[in-house]
């Protein structure tokens, strides 16, 4: 997956539109990041890239960009 999918994926998962996104937004204002967001987030992770996120530093995630670094992207 390359970084516009994963941006294409994270905006679904927000329910958000992906288009034009850069990966600098804050992850609050592209879409509501709740509880089942996270969940979401991590089971997109698990199943797609079959990859598990640390939730420490998924914690410290604040944009679309650090979401990216935990993943490898």
């Amino acid at each position: 997956m390359d970084k516009p999918a994963f941006f294409a994926a994270v905006a679904e998962i927000l329910e958000a539109d992906s288009s034009g996104l850069t990966g600098e937004e804050q992850i609050g204002e592209v879409g509501n990041w709740d509880s089942l967001s996270v969940i979401s987030f991590v089971a997109m992770v698990d199943s797609d890239l079959d990859q598990v996120v640390d939730a420490e530093k998924l914690k410290g995630a604040k944009t679309l960009n650090d979401l990216a670094a935990l993943v490898g992207l």
